[in-house]
């Protein structure tokens, strides 16, 4: 049986919904990823390759371990965007009363040095 249906086989028997390929490729830069519900392995070598397998299949549950806190992260993130856009909107429309009041204050200054 070939190294990618035994790694296949592993997922099955873990329930983990992931395709296995085997693509061996030299100086790639990484040893694996997973992409598309795939689970790629680049190793040429097969023990290298099973270490690189087992790294893939840790990260993607222990991914499922941080989805509770990444979730919270990513709602502060969206709380605060959504606060700095109001504040943000605030003071855009404050700033043509700024520009109003300076008139009125530079004209009443002209005003009364005419009279």
């Amino acid at each position: 049986m070939s190294l990618e249906k035994r790694m296949q086989r592993i997922l099955d028997r873990l329930g983990v919904p992931l395709r296995v390929m085997w693509t061996p490729k030299a100086n790639l830069g990484k040893h694996g990823a997973i992409a598309s519900g795939i689970l790629y392995v680049y190793d040429k070598n097969e023990s290298e390759a099973w270490l690189t397998f087992q790294h893939e299949v840790y990260e993607y549950k222990f991914k499922e371990v941080t989805y509770v806190y990444r979730t919270l992260v990513n709602s502060l993130i969206e709380g605060f965007e959504k606060l700095a856009y109001e504040r943000k909107e605030k003071f855009l429309e404050f700033l043509p009363r700024i520009l109003e009041v300076i008139a009125e204050q530079t004209k009443e200054e002209a005003e009364h040095k005419r009279s």
